[in-house]
This record gives structure tokens, sequence and C-alpha cells, in this order.
């Protein structure tokens, strides 16, 4: 049965009025949170461009580069590796399917 409420508003419904204030209220606080760029401010940019030169100065010499994988690559490691990582991908599809067949009742 519904609360009878008297002519008075329903206690558990927002009124329209109340909504508009509180998201109002919520905008406010978010952009005077927020620095807002207007043509008289630019916004700033990055000053690493400028000192480049300086910054490349600190940097230690390269060396050669180091790939993840550095050759001579063993061939029997890749191989076991690649037949490693497909047989493991594929006995987990098939015990995983496996399991829902019989916790399912389709497999007995």
């Amino acid at each position: 049965e519904p609360i009878q409420s008297f002519g008075r508003p329903d206690p558990t419904r927002p009124s329209p009025t109340m909504f508009a204030a509180r998201t109002t209220a919520a905008v406010a606080r978010a952009a005077a949170r927020r620095a807002q760029s207007t043509e008289a401010a630019a916004p700033r940019m990055h000053k690493a461009k400028d000192a480049w030169g300086e910054i490349a100065k600190t940097r230690p010499d390269p060396g050669h580069p180091h790939n993840c994988f550095e050759p001579p690559y063993s061939r029997v490691t890749s191989v076991l590796a690649v037949i490693g990582v497909v047989c493991s991908g594929y006995g987990m599809m098939y015990f995983g399917m496996r399991h829902q067949q019989y916790k399912q009742g389709y497999w007995k």
C-alpha cells in the first residue's frame, strides 16, 4: 500500500529542483578545481625541447642495442618452447571444455 503523503511531495523521490541544484553545484565544483585556459593565458608547454642539448649530455653511451632476444638462438630450445606453448594452450582449452561438458551433463 502506498504511503499517504497528504499533499506533500513523496520523500522517496528527489524533486527536479533538488536534482538541478545538486547538478549545478557539482559542475561548479569541478569547474573551480580545473584550470581553464583562456585566450589571455596560453596552455603551459613542456620545456625539455629548450634544454635538450644539456639533457643529452647526461645520458650514458648507448653502446650496442640490447634486443630482448639476442642471437644466436638454440634451435632445439626454440622448437621445444613453441611446442610447449601450443600444447599447453590446447590442453587448457580442451580440459576446460571437458569440465563444462561433464558439469552440464552432456558427457557422463
